[in-house]
């Protein structure tokens, strides 16, 4: 609760001054189930309060502050790896799951994601029973409804089946709706989506006139304002594509992916020189939705820049020159996520380092790094692309081809994408290149269902539910409704 508690404060402050005590109150009380609730819930602030407390919560490096984004999720899609056996990332990296500290560790995300959707569950609570008036309130319902579908689906994408292999049987996850951490009942997997795209449908009407999705240059306390930061119109609709992506419903997935991309009034893909604007938080004109937490950078830095050669630092993937294809670049077709992401090293046993995040050890201190990016505007073009291949292969391929030549490329050889399984490997290293700290690599092979080699490039992992279904905590295991 700790690590909650001062990330919320780190994000109120940036807030511009909200009220500081209420939301406190709510993180720091609520888990034990003593909160004077008709307090939180006694005026609009209280409600804001415990919005701005979620989206803390989400931020902090328990969730997609480090470990639902660049830390555990992305070790486990083999962007990055500690070449030391006495780290527990290293565990993580080689699917060890019987580990008691990896177990520890996949049981906190568990723990801290359902945590999260209880207090969803409890805002939403009083928003049915309130009896104050505001315009506010439909777009913190939508929020809510949205934000539980989001956290869900990515529960389903760690903890269960990949939808295309599963059945009308196959296990699901805990769909939570109520205001408690005790074991919900466990529905099917198909059952789960539904549910998902159920409150996603609800949202969507709640959202419908929230159409101006930015972040704000001068924070304000305006709940209506910079809402990029808030589960927005548009960050249902990407859910959404995500969601029916991950079914295999090309048809609905392209409506909803296309959807985001016509807006373009918040959101365009610009024919870049330079990744500056748009490689990480609050990448302008890219971000669908994201955090604030501006704390982030020591531990990046001690996790990704650690001058040592010790093997205590995480180094990222060492065929990174292969992936991008740098002996190919010339003055007109050069990958600039290649050297905005990355920094190459001359020593042989750490090649690469993550620079997408935070450059270099100052950067801790004069904070580039504003916060977390959860969906950005190329994942749509990769969902409308591949949704369209095997109906209109044309667009598929320009789609793709859009999102290349906003990072420097050509467009893409036609070997590459000639055949559906060609143009399936080429998604799958478009997302490898264009996605790394995002956390959205490991449900991409998944997805695939693909072999894959390890971040070393030494180990070939062949697809199974061993590694792509993370195991349950023991005590949902035992006292769950199975």
């Amino acid at each position: 609760m700790k690590k909650i508690y001062q990330s919320l404060v780190v994000l109120m402050l940036s807030m511009g001054g909200a009220t500081l005590t209420s939301c406190n109150d709510f993180l720091d009380v609520q888990p034990l189930g003593h909160l004077d609730e008709d307090k939180q819930f006694s005026n609009v602030q209280g409600f804001r309060d415990a919005m701005y407390g979620i989206y803390g919560q989400m931020a902090s490096t328990d969730l997609y502050g480090r470990e639902m984004s660049y830390g555990t999720v992305d070790i486990l899609g083999q962007l990055f790896g500690y070449n030391d056996t006495n780290q527990d990332y290293n565990k993580i990296s080689n699917y060890d799951y019987k580990d008691a500290t990896v177990q520890q560790a996949i049981d906190q995300l568990w723990t801290s994601q359902y945590k999260v959707i209880s207090d969803l569950n409890n805002v939403l609570k009083h928003l049915n029973s309130t009896n104050l008036q505001s315009s506010e309130f439909a777009l913190m319902k939508g929020e809510c409804l949205g934000l539980r579908a989001f956290l869900h689906f990515d529960m389903a994408r760690l903890y269960a089946e990949d939808y295309l292999r599963s059945t009308s049987e196959t296990r699901g996850i805990p769909y939570s709706t109520t205001f408690d951490l005790e074991n919900k009942p466990v529905y099917t997997l198909h059952k789960v989506f539904e549910l998902m795209l159920n409150d996603l449908n609800e949202a969507e009407k709640l959202l419908a006139n929230d159409d101006e999705v930015n972040v704000e240059s001068q924070l304000s306390t305006d709940y209506t304002k910079g809402r990029a930061i808030f589960f927005n119109k548009y960050a249902v609709a990407a859910t959404k594509a995500r969601i029916y992506y991950a079914m295999g419903d090309n048809l609905n997935a392209a409506k909803y992916a296309e959807q985001v991309i016509k807006a373009t009034h918040n959101f365009e893909l610009k024919k870049l020189t330079s990744m500056t604007d748009v490689k990480r938080f609050p990448a302008n004109s890219e971000l669908i939705f994201g955090h604030y937490n501006e704390k982030l950078g020591e531990d990046i830095v001690n996790r990704f820049l650690a001058n040592n050669e010790t093997g205590h630092y995480m180094e990222a993937r060492r065929d990174l020159a292969n992936l991008y294809e740098a002996s190919s670049f010339t003055a007109s077709n050069a990958d600039i996520r290649y050297s905005a992401y990355y920094r190459q090293y001359t020593t042989t046993n750490r090649p690469f380092a993550f620079t997408r995040l935070v450059e270099n050890e100052e950067e801790q201190f004069t904070k580039p790094l504003k916060g977390v990016t959860l969906i950005r505007l190329p994942e749509m073009y990769y969902i409308l692309s591949e949704s369209l291949y095997e109906s209109d292969k044309p667009r598929a391929i320009s789609l793709l081809n859009d999102v290349r030549r906003s990072r420097g490329l050509e467009s893409v050889a036609d070997t590459k994408v000639n055949t559906l399984a060609n143009f399936k490997q080429e998604m799958l290293r478009e997302r490898m290149r264009g996605m790394p700290g995002e956390g959205q690599v490991f449900y991409a092979l998944k997805h695939y269902n693909v072999s894959f080699k390890n971040y070393l490039g030494i180990t070939t992992f062949q697809p199974s539910s061993t590694i792509f279904v993370l195991p349950w905590p023991e005590k949902e295991l035992e006292f769950g409704n199975k």
